[in-house]
């Protein structure tokens, strides 16, 4: 690559589920909030897409029940980017909503690198390992600023 490029990379959904009891009995009773957050980062030639969800519950024993994802992704366009320059854009996102006791999953509009997520945010007993769902994100746009031309094995320059 030479000079200033870019391309898009399209996310595949991620599924995550609040599995760790962080505080209380692991039941919100279908009472307080979740948030969701997730972020791109470079490592190397891939991405890592992490992302993290917390259910607090704002009554009885004020239970936390939390979780995570982590999925390291390949992108090939990039390892001929080592010595560039290169910036994701969006690389953070949000999504956020009431717990209202929902048997069900729900779409809600998220922020950022997040496009929408369906959620279920409670079940009958206990929630943990049961509460969460399945998050959508927008296109990442990859801004790559290349410094130096690269040779590449066959002696051609790039």
């Amino acid at each position: 690559m030479k000079g200033q490029e870019s391309f898009t990379i399209l996310l595949e959904d991620a599924d995550i589920q609040a599995t760790k009891i962080v505080r209380g009995d692991g039941d919100t009773y279908g009472l307080g909030d979740w948030h969701c957050r997730y972020s791109v980062s470079l490592q190397e030639n891939a991405i890592l897409l992490e992302g993290r969800i917390v259910f607090s519950e704002k009554a009885n024993d004020h239970s936390i029940i939390a979780g995570t994802f982590k999925k390291r992704i390949q992108v090939e366009a990039l390892e001929r980017c080592r010595h560039c320059v290169i910036q994701l854009d969006p690389s953070e996102g949000t999504v956020s909503g009431p717990n209202i006791g929902a048997r069900g999953y729900r779409w809600f509009a998220g922020q950022g690198l997040i496009r929408k997520a369906k959620i279920q945010t409670d079940v009958f007993g206990e929630d943990a390992g049961y509460i969460g769902g399945t998050i959508q994100f927008v296109p990442v746009r990859v801004l790559v600023d290349c410094l130096i031309t690269t040779v590449m094995n066959d002696g051609t320059m790039d």
